[in-house]
């Protein structure tokens, strides 16, 4: 079996002496090759990085060299026009895509090729970009290394199709979440520039909060990005440290209700909490604070939010409730992957990031989370957290 399968279809970093060093086996034939795309011309221009195309990937009914007959022409009368997507596809913004197609062979028959497209440079008038063409490996007369293969090579599109959907969602988020106290501040700032002595004191008081504010929006949601990518890259770890609970949670309240004009959290605290308690403040805070955020985003201002914190001899139990619009009964098992949103979320600000965090921090913790829900008439989610002793 080919060892490389991954690795060998991907075209980062191709040169002009990479057929002589791309490893291939029998099972497994690609070919690579630099394009070109004139913008404002509208001119498709490939060249292969070698000479012996039809022994690398095949011979075509045509016996043509050229990428636009083989993809143009050679392509089953059920896929789309080619050439054309392909253009339009490299003035999107993704930075690289695969596509999957049949192509008739000089046998006549049509066998399944994947091309896989990464774009190097992108200006005003042209699109540069390196990719390669290769032929999934049939299964016949092979003993089942071929299905193997084919099943292996499958799977890992199928896999990067998924990470690339993830990637570009991801970033539509961010950008989204960024765009809205950006123009809060360009507002506020465009206000004091032009009409500051027209501006009452209270009046530039309050542009100034909202530009406060508007920073720290922005602020939390690169600290969510952040912290997503040590969650991913397993950089998060279980430090516990003599802790004042209530007052740190008396903190995070004061952050939510600053960055939300308006909004009321309720703190209630169970009799005999001790001072000090021996828990990893950094977890602490992300499962706090963002199950306070989501329970404020997805609750109308006029509602109180609820934070319970009750304490016994080996566990810290926390509570948070809102009377907000519920989340979906068929949609619960859902809502800690990562980038999910609810069904009922329309309209409303967020990345689908939050939970994702809060379960993995209350899993460092070795701790639980169990949520309680209802459409339109709130949610409540409670957390338990095992008390660490330290010797």
């Amino acid at each position: 079996m080919c060892p490389l399968i991954h690795n060998t279809i991907d075209p980062h970093g191709f040169s002009e002496s990479a057929p002589s060093t791309i490893e291939t086996c029998q099972h497994l034939k690609l070919a690579l090759y630099q394009g070109s795309y004139g913008k404002n011309t509208e001119t498709l221009e490939v060249r292969w990085l070698a000479d012996d195309v039809h022994k690398r990937i095949g011979n075509f009914y045509h016996q043509s060299d050229n990428y636009i007959d083989i993809v143009g022409s050679d392509a089953h009368p059920n896929n789309v026009d080619l050439i054309h997507t392909l253009k339009n596809k490299l003035l999107e913004k993704e930075s690289s895509f695969i596509r999957t197609y049949q192509l008739l062979t000089d046998e006549n028959v049509y066998r399944l090729f994947v091309e896989k497209i990464r774009i190097t440079e992108k200006t005003e008038t042209e699109v540069k970009f390196v990719g390669c063409l290769f032929m999934v490996p049939e299964c016949e007369n092979d003993g089942g290394e071929g299905d193997i293969i084919r099943q292996q090579l499958l799977e890992n599109l199928r896999k990067e199709r998924e990470i690339n959907r993830v990637k570009d969602l991801f970033v539509n988020m961010v950008s989204h979440e960024m765009r809205t106290p950006l123009a809060v501040i360009q507002g506020a700032v465009d206000l004091i520039e032009h009409c500051n002595d027209k501006l009452s004191d209270g009046d530039r008081k309050n542009y100034l909060q909202s530009i406060k504010r508007a920073i720290l929006r922005m602020t939390r949601t690169m600290d969510t990005v952040l912290i997503l990518g040590k969650v991913q890259s397993n950089q998060l770890s279980f430090q516990p440290l003599s802790s004042d609970v209530v007052l740190f949670c008396k903190n995070i309240i004061n952050e939510i209700e600053n960055l939300n004009e308006g909004r009321k959290i309720v703190l209630q605290i169970s009799k005999s909490f001790p001072r000090s308690i021996d828990i990893d403040t950094t977890l602490l805070y992300h499962i706090v604070s963002n199950l306070l955020n989501n329970a404020i985003k997805y609750s109308d201002p006029e509602t109180l939010v609820y934070l319970n914190l009750v304490f016994d001899e080996e566990t810290l139990t926390i509570y948070v409730k809102d009377s907000g619009i519920g989340i979906p009964s068929k949609e619960l098992k859902g809502i800690f992957k990562l980038f999910h949103r609810g069904s009922n979320a329309k309209g409303r600000k967020g990345m689908g990031i939050g939970m994702f965090i809060v379960k993995h921090c209350i899993a460092l913790h070795n701790g639980s989370i169990e949520v309680e829900s209802k459409e339109q008439e709130g949610t409540i989610f409670r957390v338990k957290l095992p008390i660490a002793h330290r010797n």
